[in-house]
């Protein structure tokens, strides 16, 4: 079985079509979208490509943190994030029909295929930050409910492989916000269940600015600037990521 790993995708357009076009060579079983789908400067468009490859590939998807606020941004609920964020998720949130909040609301958690276990960041909630640099036993705690040996998250935009106990844990990237020092949206490609390949798809740069500069996205300058002309890099990544760990 051969599974494609999208996460993190934050309505980055240019970069889902991007890897959607090497899925048509690769023709996966199974498509798994790990979340953070929409919160980004072309939601809809991406919405739109997502239909397009349910309707070519089977699919699953799951719910990000950034999913969850979309939805309680389109119902009134208080968003406890920086008034920048808000900002960013009110305006997605008016940009989507009550058919495609209510799409985001039945995402599930995490799902199970085979021995490989997904969710966007831990077993039970989509909000806890993890990284190689935390704590091994604290890793452990967070998905000792966990009977696979295989669990593939996303959350942290990072790619990683880590090993604890007997279970491997594989971070599939982001595909629309990658924190990396390399260029190019990161996926996971996995094969027979058991292979872990990280992907890493380069994008049309000019075209991707075209496209998301005609966006009425707050801050899309900023959006361009970080996420599409540059990539962070893995140290100030990791920087930003320590200080929201949850155990070091």
């Amino acid at each position: 079985m051969k599974i494609a790993a999208l996460y993190d995708i934050h309505g980055n357009y240019p970069a889902l079509k991007a890897v959607s076009e090497q899925l048509d060579h690769l023709q996966p079983d199974l498509i798994v979208i790990g979340g953070d789908i929409v919160s980004g400067p072309m939601p809809l468009e991406t919405l739109q490509l997502i239909d397009q490859l349910s309707k070519k590939f089977n699919m699953m998807g799951i719910s990000g943190n950034n999913d969850q606020d979309v939805v309680d941004a389109y119902n009134g609920k208080q968003l406890f994030l920086s008034e920048h964020a808000q900002d960013q998720i009110r305006w997605v949130a008016d940009q989507l029909s009550e058919r495609q909040i209510l799409e985001l609301k039945r995402l599930s958690l995490n799902v199970t295929v085979g021995d490989d276990f997904f969710c966007h960041a831990v077993a039970k909630d989509n909000t806890t930050v993890f990284t190689p640099h935390s704590n091994a036993a604290t890793i452990k705690t967070l998905f000792r409910s966990v009977r696979s040996p295989f669990i593939i998250c996303g959350h942290t935009h990072l790619q990683f492989k880590l090993t604890i106990g007997h279970q491997q844990i594989i971070n599939a990237g982001s595909i629309g916000m990658p924190f990396s020092d390399q260029e190019g949206a990161q996926w996971l490609w996995i094969v027979d269940n058991q292979q872990f390949l990280f992907k890493r798809t380069r994008i049309d740069k000019s075209e991707a600015v075209r496209l998301i500069g005609s966006s009425s996205y707050p801050y899309v300058d900023d959006f361009i600037e970080q996420h599409v002309k540059n990539t962070m890099s893995l140290s100030v990544a990791y920087q930003t990521l320590d200080k929201m760990m949850i155990d070091r």
